[in-house]
């Protein structure tokens, strides 16, 4: 269903991900959509007077049915105010262990190095033995570090397994100012102007020797083992991984149980994370005297309703056939390139009914700018992925007859619940078979 949308769409399978990638999807609508908004407020019905900016696909934020919100034109559609606005400030800096009290209050240190009354306790192995007080500050030391912490924030018991964007979300370490290149590439990629957050560049090179030392391979070999994680913020144009992140995914952990193994080469520890993971168990090879995460397992944490919560692809209201096969069968030639009117007495909700599309000649065979629109009586589904609708759901929309004015009708659709600022398109005329309408050269065609 809806492969092309589907395309457009694509995100990879970690949830997070997914989540910022939308956010940079929403930042880029945002941005652009209200610059051209706070421009297009002064503008007036259509005419000459419409060769001013307008959104790609040929649509407008209409001035028309404004009330005192007009300046909020396209607010924020699809992110919460507490996701797109607002970021938990989170400090990154790693501390001396202190004894937190949760940890003083679980009772009294034995001395076997065990918390009395301690509620949950890991099961020493045969010959092993529990780990001692100083050694779980060791431990709470070591994994706040920005090279370790990431890899408890996905459950996984092998390194295929590992969500890497959490481990290099907040750069691991290894992660460098960009250049003026890799600054250019993000933004082109995802169409922005400009960065938003902090911006953080980790060189290929440096991820495969961070992940040789931290889980013995390369990012190609985990890649062909079907780890794709952070295949979608690498940039084969400048050897690097890219993104803009700030702190909102660190986590602080505390070491409260841990034990060894009778070899002595593997620790199993019990943390207590104060953010996306609430409890877990690490597993840790120190053979050799060095530390490598080998496994983890998160008992208990938000992290896990996102991993579990099955991803719900709403229906697309446009039949695929559309999308994927749109026909411009109609001969429109006469106003495809040129300003002319039509009898504007013809364009009326009725003569509108069924489903339009259109794709910008200027833009080749690329589909980025098409709009779908489909008209069901009273109700309108928008397919138009430049500014992120994917005819997911009906708004009401409307014929606005504006002759009294000398100006042509405009189709109003009122995507925000309220008939302030709707997405507008300004019809110049509709032909007699009702193959086709067009907006100042702009044809959508019926499908």
């Amino acid at each position: 269903m809806k492969q092309k949308a589907a395309d457009i769409k694509k995100m990879t399978e970690n949830n997070r991900y997914k989540r910022q990638v939308k956010r940079y999807e929403n930042w880029k609508m945002h941005h652009a959509v209200l610059t051209a908004a706070a421009i297009m407020f002064l503008m007036a019905g259509c005419g000459k007077e419409q060769e001013k900016p307008e959104l790609p696909g040929g649509a407008y934020i209409s001035d028309e049915n404004t009330g005192d919100e007009a300046g909020d034109a396209m607010l924020d559609k699809n992110v919460p105010e507490s996701e797109g606005q607002k970021e938990e400030v989170r400090n990154d800096n790693l501390q001396t262990y202190e004894e937190p009290s949760h940890v003083q209050d679980a009772g009294q240190l034995q001395t076997d190095g065990t918390w009395q009354n301690q509620t949950y306790m890991l099961e020493v192995p045969a010959g092993g033995r529990r780990l001692t007080e100083s050694e779980l500050k060791e431990y709470t030391n070591w994994v706040q570090e920005k090279s370790n912490y990431g890899f408890l924030l996905s459950d996984w018991e092998n390194p295929t397994q590992i969500n890497l964007f959490e481990v290099f979300y907040s750069g691991a370490g290894i992660s460098h100012a960009g250049t003026e290149e890799q600054i250019q590439a993000f933004l082109n990629r995802y169409g922005q102007e400009e960065l938003y957050t902090d911006f953080l560049v980790m060189d290929k090179a440096d991820v495969n020797a961070f992940l040789a030392e931290k889980v013995g391979l390369s990012y190609e070999e985990l890649l062909a083992k079907g780890n794709t994680s952070i295949e979608g913020i690498f940039y084969p144009e400048t050897d690097s991984f890219c993104l803009e992140a700030g702190d909102t995914n660190y986590c602080m952990f505390i070491c409260t149980d841990g034990v060894l193994n009778a070899e002595g080469t593997i620790v199993t520890l019990y943390f207590e994370g104060d953010y996306w993971v609430s409890k877990c168990e690490t597993r840790v090879n120190i053979a050799g005297g060095t530390k490598s995460i080998i496994g983890n397992h998160i008992m208990e944490g938000s992290i896990l309703d996102e991993v579990n919560e099955p991803v719900e692809e709403p229906s697309c209201l446009i039949d695929e056939n559309v999308l994927n096969n749109p026909q411009f069968d109609a001969n429109a030639s006469a106003v495809e390139n040129d300003y002319v009117t039509g009898d504007w007495s013809m364009i009326t909700k009725e003569a509108l009914q069924g489903t339009w599309y259109h794709h910008p000649k200027s833009e080749g065979e690329s589909p980025r700018y098409d709009v779908a629109l489909k008209f069901d009586g009273d109700n309108a589904a928008v397919y138009y992925p430049s500014v992120d609708f994917y005819a997911e759901e009906y708004y009401e929309w409307d014929v606005i007859d504006r002759s009294d004015r000398g100006l042509c009708p405009e189709l109003a659709i009122y995507f925000r619940e309220t008939k302030d600022a709707p997405l507008a398109w300004y019809i110049l005329g509709i032909s007699e078979d009702r193959s086709y309408f067009w907006c100042n050269g702009e044809v959508f065609y019926r499908q």
